[in-house]
């Protein structure tokens, strides 16, 4: 059963068709046109039913997994994964706010006493950058750290679950495990910038604390760590401060309303409509896209050794190929029961798959790069 059936969730989707010949599929969302969009990719395998999960609830009797894509993630995705548990159908998500892999994480128990696996935030950043970070700490155990660095250059404001996840994070508190706790500060604040030399095409950006989750699942795994952290950045580097800017003053906030000629507006749909109108006035030469994700281990606070991955297209693109790689490999079995992050599944398995995954769609042409400092 796969829940969301949007840009990225038909990404998804197209891919484990692929992949598995031979499975049946249940696609679930609220849009009825996302919903044909989604059977469209393979008619004779996939079925679909139209409602809302976060005010109908969720049957998934019958299947054996549950691949979670209905953002955002901040407003609660544990509802699915209860579904999933009471079904005995192993779960998975991309969720990429620290709020919502929390609640996710609290089901631990429920999880292993019903011997089912539930995995939380498998996507690219959280995902496979959880993946990098754990093969880094492998190959050089002398690492005492982790700071994670996505960028992202996007052609098209996305769906409305992603504008509000991005605007979010500019009011969320920002994670940092740091020496046996977690502490927190505020997201794409100047006090949280710092300055990275990465590879092309961006070579040197500043990024800013953000609310992903990776501290919140890498700090469970590895409590030992002195630090994991994760930061952001937009590019063109203005984006950054518009993004705040506009969280802060009310549209990170997902809960406002106001009235306009009688009617509730929600302020953020107002905006994703002004941005995509903006988009489409756009020449297309300059609809340019690129995403990158880079893992520094650190000793001392101090850069030892960097991976990245980088893809000339937009993040939903090398998301819905980490959820593909991760839900691929949690069907191989071998993952333990009970609520984790993606640092459940061995990490190379995941990174090989998600490369080979890469390298069928023609993106991630460089693959994963190490960096020595």
């Amino acid at each position: 059963m796969l829940v969301g059936a949007g840009h990225m969730g038909r990404s998804a989707l197209a891919i484990l068709a692929r992949s598995l010949p031979n499975a049946r599929f249940v696609v679930v969302d609220r849009s009825a046109e996302s919903l044909r969009l989604g059977e469209a990719i393979a008619p004779e395998r996939i079925a679909s039913r139209q409602f809302d999960i976060s005010s109908d609830g969720l049957d998934a009797s019958g299947m054996d997994l549950v691949v979670n894509l209905a953002g955002p993630f901040f407003l609660g995705s544990d509802g699915a994964a209860r579904a999933a548990i009471a079904a005995g159908a192993a779960y998975i998500d991309v969720g990429d706010d620290a709020e919502g892999t929390t609640t996710i994480l609290a089901l631990d128990e429920s999880a292993k006493s019903g011997n089912v696996p539930v995995i939380t935030g498998a996507g690219l950043s959280p995902g496979v950058s959880n993946w990098l970070a754990c093969s880094l700490l492998e190959s050089h155990p002398d690492l005492d750290g982790v700071k994670i660095v996505w960028i992202t250059r996007e052609p098209d404001p996305g769906g409305l679950a992603v504008l509000r996840h991005m605007l979010h994070m500019a009011v969320a508190p920002c994670p940092t495990w740091r020496n046996g706790g977690m502490e927190f500060t505020k997201g794409f604040v100047p006090e949280t910038a710092e300055s990275f030399d990465v590879p092309p095409p961006f070579h040197r950006i500043e990024a800013y604390d953000t609310a992903h989750p990776e501290p919140v699942t890498l700090g469970r795994f590895r409590p030992d760590l002195s630090l994991v952290q994760c930061k952001g950045s937009l590019f063109p580097n203005w984006a950054n401060a518009a993004f705040s800017t506009l969280g802060r003053i009310g549209f990170g906030h997902s809960d406002m309303v106001v009235e306009i000629d009688g009617k509730d507006v929600q302020p953020i749909e107002v905006l994703w409509k002004l941005l995509w109108k903006r988009h489409e006035l756009k020449p297309s030469a300059q609809r340019i896209s690129a995403t990158q994700v880079n893992v520094i281990g650190t000793r001392g606070n101090k850069p030892i050794v960097m991976k990245s991955i980088t893809d000339a297209g937009d993040m939903s693109r090398g998301t819905g190929l980490g959820i593909s790689a991760a839900a691929l490999s949690l069907l191989e079995g071998g993952v333990p029961a009970g609520a984790n992050g993606v640092e459940a599944i061995p990490y190379q398995s995941g990174i090989d798959r998600f490369l080979r995954l890469a390298s069928d769609a023609e993106c991630f042409a460089d693959g994963v790069v190490t960096t020595r400092f």
